[in-house]
């Protein structure tokens, strides 16, 4: 997402003139070592991310900070239906800008011939019911405001199936899928109807989440600006805010700030 939105980044006066910019970071944050295979005591062990994409907006009215807000999103993706998914690498993450050069000797053929096929019946199998995850996000969103939503990454249309190596770029005209983003009571009330660790499925999410269901253009335009979603947030909620974004053992991954400058009166 970061990638796609840097050549937009620049500053950009609008006919109303306001000025709109944009500023992108991949933060990176440790939650990834999180896993309870590890056999030693991280101080960030036990944490379990509520969020990995921080969306912020501030408001200025000439020099002067006016208003800011933020909106969360709990990024999860539709697993194929053969369940063939790669997790992120721990160890290439903390060997960092090595993992580069510090390669296997052989590169297996079957990494690089794959088929991922995809229907309404496959699941977020990263949604766990009962999971602690669940009543982390509960809590943030009782306690800071409701500012955490998920964001679903699905494939453009269902049924869908796209066959590694690629043969040729695929190219994408009409998208009814693709990322969406829900309310996270929503999905947490769907988990209330599945056993312990079950996943919810594409078509449980769709009915459960219908009509609060937004492509991800639409909840940050039409509704992260507009105040329909997110939370505002003044100084004595910095500290707060602070934590999420400003240590590398937080639980955000990448963030992205828009700066207003409303037009002169």
């Amino acid at each position: 997402m970061i990638e796609a939105l840097i050549p937009d980044s620049a500053p950009t006066l609008l006919p109303s003139g306001a000025i709109v910019r944009m500023d992108t970071h991949n933060i990176g944050g440790l939650r990834r070592l999180g896993a309870p295979h590890w056999g030693w005591d991280f101080p960030q062990r036990h944490r379990w991310e509520t969020a990995d994409i921080a969306v912020l907006v501030f408001i200025y009215r000439r020099n002067t900070l006016i208003a800011k807000k933020i909106g969360l999103l709990q990024s999860k993706r539709l697993f194929p239906t053969n369940q063939d998914v790669e997790d992120d690498d721990e160890i290439g993450f903390l060997h960092g800008m090595n993992a580069f050069i510090r390669r296997d000797g052989q590169q297996a053929a079957a990494t690089l011939h794959r088929t991922y096929c995809f229907d309404e019946n496959c699941t977020f199998a990263a949604i766990q019911a009962g999971h602690r995850q669940i009543g982390l996000i509960d809590t943030l969103n009782r306690d800071f405001g409701k500012a955490v939503f998920y964001l679903l990454y699905g494939p453009p249309a269902l049924p869908y199936t796209v066959t590694y190596p690629l043969q040729q770029r695929i190219r994408i005209d009409d998208m009814p899928i693709g990322n969406r983003v829900v309310d996270a009571d929503d999905v947490h009330r769907a988990l209330t109807g599945l056993n312990h660790g079950q996943s919810p499925s594409y078509s449980l999410l769709k009915s459960t989440c219908a009509g609060r269901n937004w492509a991800l253009e639409t909840w940050a335009a039409d509704l992260l600006l507009t105040c329909q979603v997110g939370q505002q947030f003044d100084d004595s909620k910095d500290d707060r805010v602070r934590y999420f974004l400003e240590r590398r053992s937080g639980p955000i991954g990448a963030a992205l700030a828009v700066s207003i400058t409303l037009p002169e009166a």
